[in-house]
C-alpha cells in the first residue's frame, strides 16, 4: 500500500512537470473542461436548491393545493362554499385552510411602505406546520368577523423594518392607517405557496375573518355570505394514510353530486395538486432540458479533450518506448497517463467550481421572479463535491481512449528511423476522428435546442396582446379606507391625480386600472347579461377590469363599436361598462352589443345594471398564452355602487412621448403633494411587464444559446485539430502531389476531405438525436414544433459553416506545401 502511494505521488509529480513543460497545451484542456464542469455544477446548484431542497414546511409531502376550474379558467381560486364543502366532507383531508393575496401600508411618521399582505384564516400556519419564531398566531377570538385586530409579520419586514426587535410582539404598528397588535413573526424562509412565484414574498399576515377591508382578491368582511365568489386560495394537510390521488377521487365524486343537483355548472372541476408539484412544476421542464444541455456539453468538453490528449499521445510515443526500453511496465506508463488525465481534470474542477459561483451569481441576479426558490440559491460543499464527481467522469472519459492508444508501444518498431510513418498514424486517429463526429453531433444537438427557443420567443414576441406596451409607465398604490372612508373619496382622489399627472410635460394619457394587462391574478364575476340564457348546467363569467377614465388611451386599447368610458361615467351616472370582444362572442352573439344590460353578481337588482357602452378589442391577460377569456371594464365611481367596492388597489398608468422612467420623480412627487402617507410600489414600464411575461422562456432560451456557442466553439476546436493533424501526418505525401504537379486548391481539398467526412457523419447522427431529443421540449415551445424544418436547416448551416472556418486554416497550410523542403527533409 506505501509502494503503491509512493508510486502515485511520484506519477503525479512525473504529470505535473509534463504539463508545466506545454502550458499552452494544459492551459486549453484545463479552461475546456473547466467550462464544462463549471456549466453543468452551476445547474446542478440551481436543480438542488430548486427542485430537491425541501419545502420550508412540516412533512411537505403531506400538503397539497386546492383548485377550481370550469370552462376557460383551467386553475382558479376557490369560494368559501367550495372551502368548507371540502374541509367537511373529503375524508382525505385533514384539514384545509384558507387565505388570499393583496397589500397593505405599513406607516411609520411620515413614511410609508407598501407590502404584500396575506389575509389567513388561523389554521394556515398549522396545515403547513409552521408556527412564528417569536409570538404565536392568530387565535379563534381573532380569527372571526369584527374579532380585535392582529398581524404577524414576516422574518424580511422585521429584520428590514424593525431591527430583527422580538419586544415588537406586543406593541403596535401602522397598517393602513390603523394601529393593529403585533401577535408573532414567521421564520426566516418561509412563504406561502403562491410566494415562490411572486416578485415578492408576503411581507404581513392579517387574519382573514375580521372586519379590515379587503386589500385584494378576498372579498370584504360579507365573505361568508359570498356563496360562489371565487377569490380565495387554499391548502390542505392529507389524513394520515391518504394521498393527493386520493383527495382528487373524492373531490371529482362530491363534485359530481353538486352538478347533478345544480349547485355548480357541468363542467366545473376541483381538484388538489402536491404543493412540491405546485412551487415547482412550473419550471421543472425548463430545468430539466437545461440540465441536460450542461450535460451536452461536459461530453462536448471531454471528447474534445480526449482529442487533445490522443494528438499528443502520438507525438509521445517515442517518448513511451524509451520508458518501456528503460524498463516502465505497461501498467506504470497507463497510471502515469491516467495521472496526467486526473490532474488536468482535477484543475478544472477547480475551475468548474469558480465558474459554478460566478454561474449563480448570475441566475440570482437574472432569472426571472417565474423561477421559484432563485433566492436561495448558493453555493455549499455538495456543489464542490459535484464539480469533483464531474471531475472525475471527466478524467475517465478524457483519459481512457489515450492510455489505449498510447499504451501499446514497442520499442524496437518505434525507435527505428522512419517508424512514425503515416500508416500507423492514420490507424491510430480514427479514434481522434470518431471524437470529432460526437462532438459535432451533440453541437447540432444542442444548436437546434437553442434555435427553437429562439424562434420560441420571437413568437411570443409577435403575439399582439391588445395593448401598446412602448411609453407607458405604471406604479402601484392605495387608498385605505381609514383615510378614505368614503368612496367619493377615492373618485376624488383619482380625478384630481390624473388631473395633475396629464399636465406634465411630454404626457399623452393618464388612467389607473386594477389589474396591469398579462397578470395571472384576474379573477371572474358571475353575470346576468340581458337576452343571454346560459346553457344547462353553465354559468355566465367574466373576467373583471375597474379603471379610471383615459385607461383605455393610456395603454391604446382599441375601440370596435360604441364608445369608451369617460368623464361622462362618474359617480351619479347611469351604470356603464365597456365589455370585450370575446364577451360578445359568448354572450352577444348575433345581437347588437350596445345597450344590453348586465348585472353583476346573481342578487343585484335591476336598478344596479349595467349598461353597455363599447365593445374593445381583447386583452391578454394571465400571461400572453392563455385563452382569452370574457371581460368587462367599469368605472372606480360606478364599481362602488355595485357590487359596492372601492377598489382600494389600483395601478397608475401614464403615456409619454418621452422615455417613461423619466416621470417616475415628478409622478411621485406629484403623489406625495397629493398625500404623502400614500406609499408607492411596483414602480414599471409595460414594456417590463411584456417581458416579464416571457421572462421563463427568454431565460431557457439565453441559456441554450450560451450553450450552443460554447459547443460551437469546442467543436471547431476539435475540427481544426483533426485537420491539422491529417495535414501534418500527409506532409510526405503532399510534397510528393505537390512535386508531380498538383495545384494548391487540390491539396487544400484534400487536406478538407477528412474534415468533411466527419463533420457529415457527425451532422447525420446530431439531426437523428434532435428529432428524438427535442420532442422533451414540446411544453416549452410555443408557435413552433419540435421537428421545425427551417430550425434543423439554419442548425445544419451553422454548424457546418463552422466546421468550414475551421478548417480553413490548416487547410491554406497544405495548400502552401513546399515539396523540395518536405522531400529534403525527408
Amino acid at each position: 500500500m506505501t509502494r503503491l502511494l509512493r508510486d502515485t505521488m511520484q506519477d503525479l509529480r512525473l504529470a505535473w512537470r509534463a504539463l508545466r513543460g506545454q502550458p499552452a497545451f494544459a492551459t486549453l484542456v484545463v479552461l475546456t473542461l473547466a467550462f464544462g464542469i463549471g456549466a453543468t455544477t452551476t445547474l446542478f446548484g440551481v436543480v438542488k436548491g430548486v427542485l430537491l431542497a425541501p419545502l420550508p414546511y412540516k412533512q411537505a409531502e403531506n400538503v397539497a393545493v386546492l383548485w377550481s376550474a370550469w370552462e376557460g379558467f383551467d386553475q382558479t381560486w376557490l369560494s368559501y362554499d367550495e372551502y368548507e364543502a371540502w374541509k367537511a366532507e373529503i375524508p382525505a383531508f385533514d384539514d384545509v385552510a384558507l387565505y388570499g393575496d393583496g397589500a397593505a401600508d405599513l406607516t411609520d411618521g411620515d413614511q410609508s411602505e407598501r407590502v404584500r399582505a396575506a389575509r389567513v384564516d388561523r389554521s394556515v400556519f398549522q396545515v403547513l406546520g409552521v408556527s412564528p419564531i417569536v409570538g404565536r398566531g392568530f387565535s379563534e377570538e381573532e380569527d372571526r368577523p369584527n374579532g380585535p385586530g392582529a398581524v404577524v409579520i414576516g422574518h424580511e419586514v422585521w429584520q428590514r423594518r424593525y431591527g430583527a426587535d422580538p419586544s415588537l410582539v406586543g406593541r403596535s404598528i401602522q397598517v393602513n392607517g390603523e394601529a393593529v397588535p403585533v401577535v408573532g413573526v414567521m421564520p426566516a424562509g418561509f412563504k406561502l405557496p403562491l410566494d415562490f412565484t411572486a416578485a415578492e414574498a408576503t411581507g404581513i399576515y392579517l387574519p382573514l375573518a375580521t372586519d379590515a377591508p379587503s386589500e385584494g382578491a378576498v372579498p370584504g368582511p360579507e365573505f361568508r355570505r359570498g356563496g360562489g365568489n371565487h377569490g380565495f386560495y387554499a391548502v390542505a394537510r392529507l389524513a394520515p394514510g391518504a394521498t393527493v390521488a386520493t383527495a382528487n377521487v373524492q373531490l371529482a365524486r362530491k363534485v359530481e353530486a353538486l352538478v347533478q343537483a345544480n349547485v355548480y355548472q357541468s363542467d366545473f372541476r376541483a381538484f388538489a395538486v402536491p404543493v412540491q408539484a405546485q412551487v415547482t412544476g412550473g419550471i421543472s421542464t425548463v430545468l430539466s432540458v437545461l440540465f441536460g444541455a450542461t450535460a451536452l456539453v461536459l461530453l462536448i468538453a471531454c471528447a474534445n479533450v480526449a482529442g487533445l490528449l490522443l494528438v499528443r499521445g502520438e507525438r509521445r510515443r517515442r517518448e513511451l518506448a524509451i520508458r518501456v526500453a528503460l524498463g516502465s511496465g505497461h501498467a506504470r506508463l497507463t497510471r502515469l497517463l491516467l495521472a496526467e488525465s486526473g490532474l488536468l481534470a482535477l484543475l478544472g474542477a477547480v475551475g468548474g467550481g469558480l465558474v459554478a459561483w460566478g454561474g449563480l451569481v448570475m441566475v440570482r441576479r437574472g432569472a426571472p421572479s417565474s423561477l421559484p426558490r432563485v433566492s436561495e440559491l448558493s453555493v455549499d460543499p455538495w456543489l464542490f463535491l459535484y464539480a469533483l464527481t464531474a471531475a472525475m467522469v471527466a478524467a475517465v472519459l478524457t483519459g481512457g481512449l489515450p492510455v489505449l492508444q498510447a499504451t501499446p508501444v514497442t520499442p524496437a518498431d518505434e525507435l527505428k528511423e522512419g517508424a512514425r510513418g503515416a500508416t500507423a498514424g492514420a490507424g491510430r486517429v480514427r479514434w481522434r476522428h470518431a471524437l470529432v463526429s460526437a462532438e459535432v453531433s451533440l453541437a447540432v444537438l444542442l444548436v437546434v435546442g437553442a434555435g427553437l427557443m429562439v424562434r420560441s420567443v420571437r413568437t411570443l414576441l409577435s403575439i399582439d396582446p391588445g395593448f401598446t406596451s412602448r411609453g407607458v409607465l405604471a406604479m402601484q398604490l392605495s387608498t385605505p379606507s381609514v383615510w378614505y372612508g368614503e368612496p367619493a373619496q377615492v373618485v376624488s382622489f383619482w380625478d384630481n391625480l390624473q388631473r395633475d399627472v396629464a399636465a406634465l410635460p411630454n404626457v399623452e394619457a393618464v388612467g389607473a386600472v386594477r389589474l396591469l394587462p398579462l397578470a395571472s391574478e384576474m379573477g371572474d364575476w358571475g353575470l346576468r347579461v340581458e337576452g343571454y340564457t346560459p346553457p344547462a348546467g353553465r354559468g355566465t363569467p367574466a373576467d373583471w377590469q375597474v379603471v379610471t377614465p383615459g385607461y383605455f388611451e393610456a395603454l391604446g386599447l382599441r375601440l370596435v363599436d360604441g364608445r369608451l368610458l369617460d368623464v361622462r361615467d362618474g359617480m351619479d351616472a347611469p351604470l356603464a361598462m365597456v365589455v370585450n370582444r370575446k364577451f360578445t362572442e359568448l354572450y352577444l352573439a348575433g345581437r347588437t352589443p350596445l345597450g344590453v344590460r348586465v348585472r353583476i353578481g346573481g342578487g343585484a337588482p335591476d336598478s344596479l345594471a349595467y349598461t353597455i357602452v363599447g365593445v374593445v378589442d381583447d386583452v391578454q391577460h394571465n400571461g400572453l398564452t392563455r385563452e382569452v377569456k370574457a371581460q368587462f371594464y367599469a368605472t372606480v365611481a360606478h364599481f362602488t355602487r355595485a357590487p359596492g367596492n372601492p377598489m382600494r388597489t389600483m395601478h397608475l398608468v401614464v403615456r409619454t412621448d418621452g422615455a417613461p422612467r423619466a416621470l417616475i420623480a415628478p409622478v411621485r412627487r406629484l403623489i406625495r403633494e397629493a398625500d404623502s402617507r400614500l406609499p408607492v410600489s411596483e414602480v414599471r414600464t409595460l414594456d417590463d411587464v411584456v417581458r416579464s411575461a416571457i421572462a421563463a422562456p427568454r431565460f431557457a432560451m439565453q441559456v441554450l444559446e450560451i450553450f450552443g456557442a460554447m459547443a460551437l466553439a469546442l467543436a471547431a476546436i476539435g475540427i481544426y485539430g483533426v485537420v491539422a493533424q491529417v495535414v501534418m501526418m500527409r506532409e510526405h505525401e503532399f510534397g510528393v502531389r505537390a512535386a508531380l504537379g498538383a495545384r494548391p486548391a487540390q491539396l487544400a481539398g484534400l487536406a478538407l476531405q477528412s474534415g468533411v467526412r466527419q463533420v457529415g457523419a457527425g451532422v447525420a447522427v446530431g439531426v437523428l438525436a434532435a428529432l428524438a431529443a427535442t420532442r422533451l421540449m414540446t411544453g416549452l415551445l410555443e408557435g413552433v414544433t419540435p421537428t421545425d424544418p427551417l430550425t434543423f436547416a439554419a442548425s445544419v448551416l451553422t454548424v457546418s459553416l463552422v466546421a468550414l472556418l475551421a478548417s480553413v486554416v490548416p487547410a491554406r497550410r497544405a495548400a502552401q506545401t513546399q515539396p523540395g523542403e518536405v522531400l529534403r527533409s525527408d
